[in-house]
């Protein structure tokens, strides 16, 4: 594995500017997991990422997760955003055997354990009606576990989304997953405002 010393994203740059603002225009909400995991459903897209790896200039694949369901609570169909590509690491052993692993490839199966969860949401998305449906589910950003059997003792890496974490979510769901099309339809205007488009 990599360790990212500079990075360079593809797809829609001209949405990557707004990631502090999208984070901004977010409120945090309670989800709760269907007991019935067969009710959580994948969505999943790869695409390639470029960007200076231990110094080296070099491609490489990332994978975009989105683990959906309905949610009575909310009465809308939730998405969680996740993204494998050592994005989110842990390291692992001690001494000269250190190594990493992605925290993101256990993801799901954590969230067949957990009870419950709080999540990120942005305001816009939530709002608009022509999200939450099963073809389109309201993007959601996993902040933190609520509750968890005892027997996921030795899983606290997954029980927080560190900030910096959700923020490179957010501009690679922002450049890589919402057309420009949808993007400009929901933040262009807001863009504009801000300065932020030319």
């Amino acid at each position: 594995i990599f360790i990212i010393t500079r990075f360079t994203l593809g797809g829609n740059k001209d949405a990557i500017p707004y990631a502090d603002t999208y984070i901004k225009n977010s409120d945090t909400i309670v989800v709760k997991i269907p007991k019935d995991r067969h009710k959580i459903k994948k969505d999943d897209d790869i695409f390639t990422t470029s960007g200076w790896f231990m110094g080296v200039a070099q491609t490489r694949s990332a994978i975009y997760n989105m683990y959906y369901f309905y949610s009575p609570e909310h009465k809308k169909y939730l998405g969680v955003v996740t993204f494998k590509g050592s994005y989110n690491i842990i390291q692992r052993g001690s001494g000269e055997k250190i190594w990493y692993d992605d925290i993101e490839t256990l993801r799901l199966d954590y969230l067949y354990e957990i009870k419950s969860f709080s999540a990120y949401v942005n305001r816009q998305q939530w709002q608009d009606p022509t999200y939450g449906t099963k073809e389109n589910p309201v993007p959601i950003f996993f902040k933190r576990a609520l509750s968890w059997p005892e027997s996921l003792g030795g899983m606290e890496a997954w029980e927080t989304i560190k900030p910096s974490v959700n923020k490179k979510f957010v501009e690679l769901y922002l450049a890589h997953e919402l057309s420009s099309k949808e993007f400009n339809r929901l933040y262009g205007k807001d863009m504009e405002r801000l300065g932020l488009k030319d």
